[in-house]
């Protein structure tokens, strides 16, 4: 481990950094396949997970003689930026709402505002949304606190934290 020329250090500090970027595109590609078992926004962020790990590099730091602070400082860092990744995931292809679909309703007055905006006499305008956000051709986005759900010139606006439809109008 000693080395004779700062050349000769830096030449190992470029193959530790090789190897730690090598180990962070693997630790990535499993936290993209961890996304496809998570159901909600709760799932992605995990605290009790994340604090879990924490605990566990502070603790392996200490044992390798590294700087407990600085890693986990490294681990929140690296932790919310996969955080950040999973969520655009979540919210680019509305993974999130297709997989809490039982949990979707709306209000009263949601209710009479999609009946009178679709011109839906009879049928439930809950079940008649959930048809058409579930259709394959159905077009899911994610602006801040909602979902927009575009399908055959409708547009369905779903509250992303409380599942609620809002309304749902057809596009002019």
């Amino acid at each position: 481990m000693q080395c004779n020329s700062l050349e000769e250090v830096r030449s190992n500090i470029d193959r530790i950094d090789d190897g730690i970027i090598k180990l962070i595109a693997e630790r990535t590609q499993y936290v993209t396949q961890a996304a496809s078992f998570k159901k909600n926004e709760e799932g992605v962020k995990d605290s009790s997970r994340v604090e879990k790990v924490i605990q566990k590099v502070r603790t392996k730091a200490e044992a390798y003689g590294a700087n407990p602070d600085m890693v986990e400082k490294l681990y929140r860092d690296m932790i919310a930026s996969f955080i950040k990744m999973e969520m655009k995931t979540f919210e680019g292809d509305g993974k999130i709402l297709l997989a809490n679909l039982d949990k979707v309703t709306t209000t009263e007055l949601g209710r009479e505002r999609i009946k009178k905006n679709l011109k839906l006499t009879e049928e439930d305008p809950v079940a008649f949304c959930l048809q058409k956000i579930k259709d394959s051709r159905c077009g899911i986005t994610r602006n801040g606190k909602n979902w927009y759900c575009q399908i055959d010139g409708i547009t369905i606006t779903v509250n992303a934290y409380s599942y609620t439809i809002i309304t749902a109008h057809k596009v002019r």
